[in-house]
């Protein structure tokens, strides 16, 4: 696995433990994510994980409460539950594209030699 999707991975974890959602929301990302800039995940998922940074620090803390928390505690459980649901959708498309192949690599140009039976005799 890779260093993005064991992070994700962990953020899953913290997602699937005990306690209100919306507080397992924000340790998984605080934990997890926050650090993460989107041009570390592949281009395809940069998009999503940007929507998910924006709803997560979308409102101006109060005094010295982080961003995250007001953010999450202003939103309504179905809203927690949607961010929630990013996160493991983000972290099942890391992991097809980790087990996907590695495109062919080009053939080497150097000249083959070939076997006796198939040389030209003459």
């Amino acid at each position: 696995m890779s260093y993005l999707t064991d992070r994700f991975k962990e953020a899953v974890v913290v997602l699937t433990g005990d306690g209100p959602l919306k507080q397992r929301l924000m340790a998984a990302y605080t934990e997890h994510l926050d650090d993460l800039e989107s041009t570390e995940l592949p281009p395809t998922l940069r998009a999503t994980f940007n929507d998910l940074h924006a709803a997560l620090h979308y409102v101006e803390p109060i005094s010295r409460e982080p961003s995250i928390k007001a953010s999450v505690r202003k939103m309504s459980s179905s809203e927690a539950t949607l961010h929630a649901e990013t996160i493991v959708m983000l972290l099942s498309d890391l992991i097809s594209q980790d087990h996907r192949a590695e495109p062919l690599k080009a053939v080497s140009s150097e000249k083959k030699v070939l076997p006796s039976f198939l040389r030209r005799s003459g």
